[in-house]
């Protein structure tokens, strides 16, 4: 494949998992009021389950501090190295981020810009042309495109839970 089309194929796999993840966290809305804990619903395409995960995070440093310190724990037991103190100290003296950071640089792509209205002329020129065609072959295609986007539609047309039950 050559560079062009890589471009458009990745801008377009972008889209759709931004929209997919868009459309699977709706779904899991509707899902929670539905579901019982840790009770697995088996159907077609695999199974899904309600559970929970627990969060931490610490209350402030001085109550945490103060509370350990009536205990008998010694601050400094508690307390490590906070990376934006690390960043403040960086400022104030001659050493480099590489003095105190292990730095670890990776590629990637990201899409940068997206022409929509290129994208829908494409899709529809597809289209217009499938259309105009005259065979068996491109009226079974045009129903199934049809079918697509009615179902894409549906997938992506939500109601609240309460409108659904």
């Amino acid at each position: 494949m050559e560079t062009p089309e890589l471009v458009n194929l990745y801008t377009l796999c972008s889209d759709v998992q931004r929209n997919a993840d868009d459309l699977r966290q709706n779904v899991r809305s509707l899902l929670l009021d539905r579901l019982h804990h840790d009770q697995p619903v088996h159907e077609q395409y695999g199974s899904v389950q309600r559970t929970s995960r627990r969060n931490r995070t610490l209350k402030d440093d001085q109550t945490v501090l103060e509370l350990l310190e009536d205990q008998g724990i010694d601050r400094q037991r508690v307390t490590t190295v906070d990376t934006s103190k690390v960043d403040e100290a960086l400022e104030v003296t001659d050493l480099s981020e590489l003095d105190l950071y292990e730095i670890d640089e990776s590629q990637y792509v990201r899409k940068a810009d997206v022409d929509e209205e290129s994208k829908e002329s494409r899709l529809q020129g597809l289209k217009d042309q499938l259309a105009a065609a005259e065979s068996p072959e491109t009226d079974e295609l045009q129903r199934e495109i049809e079918d697509l986007e009615a179902r894409i539609e549906e997938l992506t047309s939500f109601s609240s839970a309460s409108e659904v039950d």
